[in-house]
């Protein structure tokens, strides 16, 4: 048992100087974590590094004094590399949401559309759960490459939608556009991803939108439920008199 050394994530708006967020993804408990003394890749090709031993540690508490966000440390004399393609059947058990065919430009406003298709295809009760979309993994298996959609340009063809853990997504491609990381320019990066956070707020809207459509629903039940109890109540009254009191 051990965790993963997985593409980083990007927060373009934080204070971080080079706004990426190092990750790791822990088998044990199928969740991905802040981590730090870990190598930091935004693309990997091929392997993954591998580490054996690892702590959790808190790094804030709730009002009830329960972890509430958590940080991995890695023991990097514990460093192995493990296929993309083993981690990808584990982290994913090797399951699908569906398929769609998608012609997804990150950078452009048609985005919203194609995102849309990956939220109309998942169930209800997954889609207002999942983590927003450049937070996704995105694996292309003949390249052995695996990145994380804040790191993508453009995907297209066959997409096969995988869960990725317990709050995620994976997106197995067939052919993407990848950001230029090999000579980086992180002011093109930096105005790269403040435009990817709009699919993000369009994901998030979507999910207002059901979980308000949910609200009401369960409000018109329980407004049908008090009226048949209602109804039901009247039938037992009905013709029922009186006693006179003496």
């Amino acid at each position: 048992m051990g965790c993963y050394s997985v593409p980083a994530y990007q927060k373009p708006m934080s204070k971080i100087t080079s706004w990426v967020v190092p990750m790791a993804f822990v088998d044990t408990e199928r969740l991905e974590y802040i981590a730090e003394a870990i190598e930091t890749g935004l693309v990997f090709k091929d392997n993954l590094p591998y580490y054996k031993d690892y702590m959790l540690l808190v790094m804030s508490k709730d009002l009830r004094g329960l972890a509430e966000r958590l940080k991995v440390y890695v023991n990097t004399e514990t460093r192995t590399l493990i296929p993309i393609q083993e981690f990808v059947n584990l982290a994913t058990n090797e399951e699908q949401f569906g398929k769609a065919t998608l012609n997804l430009n990150l950078l452009d406003e048609s985005a919203y559309k194609e995102i849309g298709k990956v939220y109309n295809l998942l169930d209800r009760d997954v889609r207002t759960t999942i983590a927003t979309p450049t937070q996704w993994l995105v694996y292309h298996p003949k390249a052995k490459l695996l990145t994380r959609l804040c790191w993508v340009v453009r995907i297209e063809g066959e997409v096969v939608i995988r869960p990725y853990g317990m709050r995620g997504l994976l997106l197995e491609v067939e052919k993407v556009e990848v950001e230029d990381i090999e000579k980086p320019s992180l002011k093109i990066l930096k105005k790269h991803g403040v435009i990817k956070q709009r699919i993000n707020d369009y994901w998030r809207r979507l999910v207002a939108m059901e979980e308000g459509i949910e609200e009401l629903e369960e409000l018109q039940g329980l407004i049908q439920y008090s009226r048949k109890s209602e109804g039901k109540e009247e039938e037992r009254t009905e013709g029922v008199e009186v006693g006179e009191v003496e």
